[in-house]
């Protein structure tokens, strides 16, 4: 079998830094702390259709970096 693309240790500099992941954080689940999805729809588990949902539907920022750069955007109240 050939190389891994993204071997296991990826990012993982120090013997400090591989000890902590797969010692202690490794089964631990992602948590985004910085995104735009309401945390209701975290708690519930919500199932998006597309990832054009989950990265563009709630996060106003990128709806105002997209118009700032031309892109033509409908006009509504949820974005």
């Amino acid at each position: 079998m050939g190389k891994e693309f993204i071997p296991k240790n990826f990012l993982l500099e120090t013997k400090t830094a591989s000890k902590l992941y797969f010692g202690f954080a490794e089964s631990l689940p992602i948590i985004d702390y910085h995104c735009h999805i309401p945390p209701k729809e975290v708690a519930l588990n919500r199932k998006f259709e597309n990832m054009t949902q989950i990265w563009l539907a709630g996060d106003h920022y990128k709806w105002r970096a997209m118009r700032t750069c031309g892109v033509n955007l409908p006009l509504s109240d949820k974005n």
